[in-house]
């Protein structure tokens, strides 16, 4: 859920930061920012992710602040690669923007706060104390936009799933992809004919006529073969 901005921690507890940003003016701002509140620390500015590892690893730190967009390891990356190392270490994304395809792989990493940098720079202030309070801050409207979206994609993804058996969904994949009936039924065992009978019951399940719309669906939900 969102931050409530009305709610504020004691700002005089100990909060020990790590930032990974590959600007040096951006991470000289962030500790000058981040050291004019009582009791936090800036326990290092990183430039890389391999890096911010490597301080995650040797040092005591309550929080990361990360950007997406790096050299060598990217910010989605390391995030992957935090939440092996330290599962329930908070991290927050400071980006200056975000897709939605990036911010649902972020949320999948369980990411517990997104600013934008256009914003003011108390929105992250107000996102490391909303995290360290345990709660999640996504305030800015084009981040909740994008969760809206990401939300509508995840249950009509489901509902999808619920309208067509699995025999369906592995011919509507193949399909999707380019196979022709006969190597459609080839594949799975079945006789052509029958492809085609269940091509037929997901074309009107899913209110679509031919195979393009069936492919553009499946892309759209997330469904079609890897």
């Amino acid at each position: 859920m969102d931050a409530d901005n009305h709610q504020h921690p004691d700002t005089s507890v100990s909060v020990r930061v790590v930032f990974v940003d590959d600007h040096l003016i951006i991470l000289d701002g962030l500790r000058r920012l981040i050291e004019t509140e009582p009791g936090w620390q800036v326990v290092a500015t990183c430039r890389s992710a391999q890096h911010a590892i490597e301080v995650v690893a040797g040092e005591t730190v309550d929080l990361v602040v990360l950007d997406l967009r790096m050299p060598d390891m990217n910010g989605l990356d390391l995030m992957r690669r935090l939440r092996t190392d330290r599962p329930d270490l908070p991290l927050i994304i400071l980006t200056a923007d975000i897709s939605d395809e990036h911010l649902a792989e972020a949320m999948q990493h369980r990411v517990n706060g997104i600013v934008l940098k256009e914003q003011a720079p108390g929105a992250l202030v107000e996102c490391i104390r909303a995290v360290t309070a345990g709660r999640t801050y996504f305030t800015d409207q084009t981040v909740k936009a994008a969760l809206d979206r990401i939300h509508e994609g995840n249950v009509a993804h489901e509902q999808v799933l619920m309208k067509l058996t699995p025999r369906e969904i592995q011919v509507s994949r193949l399909a999707a992809a380019g196979l022709r009936s006969r190597d459609i039924a080839a594949r799975l065992g079945i006789a052509p004919g029958t492809v085609k009978l269940h091509l037929h019951s997901v074309y009107s399940k899913l209110n679509i006529t031919t195979r393009v719309e069936l492919a553009n669906l499946l892309r759209k939900l997330q469904l079609a073969s890897d």
